[in-house]
């Protein structure tokens, strides 16, 4: 089961890449453009991955936050962006560093939201990083918008293809 999510985590990583990449190239004032979308911006949305992305390790760490990252957030996008990209490497090199039998471990963790929970570890990353590419699927949506007309392939065997080169 290690490998299974270690090779999600590191997929999820490479596809948060490609698409800062991808919108990186796009002036700030498009990023923060209002567009209707579960989150009202570009940037919205990649602060909300960021948000959860580092919730749901500080659960996997048996702490529970009660305050949304993003929150106390100032910055520009490149600091949205690093955010982002150094909760998926933290989540990965936290993985990583599991042994085995972490993955069927029961978690308990007390939501912001929806209170007292139990999860199995494996789960609570399978969720994460399943939440993490629904809301890519969303950017890809809102970059045609502004105008994107090509954006990387981010799909899980493209990426596992690449790996296996």
């Amino acid at each position: 089961m290690k490998e299974i999510y270690v090779d999600y985590v590191d997929y999820n990583l490479w596809a948060n890449r490609r698409m800062i990449e991808t919108f990186s190239t796009l002036p700030d004032e498009q990023l923060v453009a209002t567009i209707v979308s579960s989150f009202p911006s570009v940037q919205k949305t990649f602060l909300h991955i960021w948000d959860a992305e580092t919730l749901w390790l500080k659960r996997l760490k048996g702490i529970s936050p009660t305050e949304i990252p993003s929150k106390a957030f100032v910055g520009d996008n490149a600091a949205v962006f690093s955010n982002l990209l150094n909760a998926s490497q933290s989540f990965l090199e936290f993985v990583e560093a599991q042994p085995e039998l972490f993955f069927e471990k029961s978690m308990f963790f007390r939501t912001i939201s929806y209170g007292e929970q139990t999860q199995k570890a494996y789960e609570m990353i399978h969720h994460c990083m399943n939440h993490s590419t629904m809301h890519r699927g969303q950017l890809i949506m809102m970059g045609r918008q502004l105008g994107i007309e090509k954006f990387p392939p981010t799909d899980f065997g493209f990426f596992l293809r690449g790996k296996a080169k």
